[in-house]
């Protein structure tokens, strides 16, 4: 009996460990809900009751300046999807700077069919974050739900809003 209980307590805590190492990091899933609620609708969840993601944090491209790169997959074959480039700022402030939607091929290339602002420069620099990430293999799961709750401390910025135009929010 002190077995079973024993065996039982350790698969729970293993299956816990688990899921705890899927959750995304707090930078990722804050700036995914500025994805989600900020003043525009640059991830329009529709159904979904989870978005999959991946990220990259680049510390060095920009002198320094912390970015970073969400993916919001469209799918669980993770062959599709948004990838955003996001600066880190003090303060939960997170300044979207650009996105692109891209679509991964069977041989592992990538297209954008709606390119990203800044010409080739910034597809390359998109496509070397994109092919990082899916090389790691690392991806996290946040809760729609979870994502649409009010964040107080939470800053959204964006400095494309003259050039793209996402959805404004109803």
């Amino acid at each position: 009996m002190i077995r079973r209980f024993a065996l039982a307590a350790l698969l729970v805590l293993s299956a816990s460990a688990l899921f705890a190492q899927d959750r995304a990091p707090s930078a990722l899933f804050e700036a995914t809900q500025c994805l989600v609620t900020g003043k525009y609708e640059w991830i329009d969840p529709g159904d979904q009751k989870v978005l999959q993601l991946a990220y990259h944090i680049d510390k060095k491209t920009f002198s320094g300046a912390h970015y970073l790169y969400v993916i919001v997959f469209n799918n669980s074959k993770r062959d599709s999807g948004k990838v955003f480039d996001i600066r880190l700022k003090e303060h939960h402030t997170y300044s979207i700077e650009n996105n692109a939607k891209f679509v991964i091929a069977p041989d592992r290339s990538i297209t954008f069919p709606e390119p990203p602002l800044g010409g080739n420069w910034a597809q390359n620099q998109m496509t070397a974050t994109v092919h990082q990430i899916l090389k790691h293999h690392k991806w996290y799961e946040a809760e729609v739900k979870q994502l649409q709750r009010p964040a107080p401390k939470l800053n959204c910025e964006t400095v494309v809003e003259d050039v793209v135009s996402p959805t404004p929010k109803k």
